[in-house]
């Protein structure tokens, strides 16, 4: 069972942006990229780790690897945005290094808000998350 990688709770009192990757380097660097960003995150590395605290904390902002398995369906993505009534204001950013079209189309079907790319700018990472922000708001 992997370790959650926590960064303070935001200034606003809102829970921190939930990171889901189960590639612990990566998880990291996202981590590192939000916090420069001025986001409060938590990284978990394992599915059902991330469906407990997504759950428990009332995940607002979801930055999910495409296909991180879970113990209650395909992955991560399609679980919680299947839960509107009890996270109502979920918006999910894939980041993600397939990028192929099925892969970006399956993103998308499985219910994703915004898909970025892993190899893209830190920049273009926070300017997405800043948007999803502001919507979820």
């Amino acid at each position: 069972m992997g370790l959650p990688i926590f960064s303070p709770m935001s200034a606003s009192g809102q829970p921190p942006v939930l990171i889901v990757d189960d590639n612990p380097a990566e998880s990291a660097v996202t981590l590192a990229t939000l916090e420069a960003g001025g986001f409060a995150a938590v990284a978990e590395s394992e599915g059902d780790a991330a469906l407990r605290h997504a759950r428990r904390s009332l995940t607002r902002l979801l930055i999910s690897e495409l296909y991180v398995p879970c113990a209650e369906g395909d992955c991560v993505v399609t679980v919680l945005k299947s839960e509107r009534a009890r996270l109502p204001r979920l918006q999910v950013l894939v980041h993600t290094r397939h990028t192929s079209t099925f892969d970006t189309e399956w993103a998308f079907a499985a219910g994703c808000d915004a898909l970025v790319p892993k190899g893209a700018s830190a920049g273009v990472l926070v300017r997405e998350v800043k948007r999803l922000e502001g919507f979820a708001a």
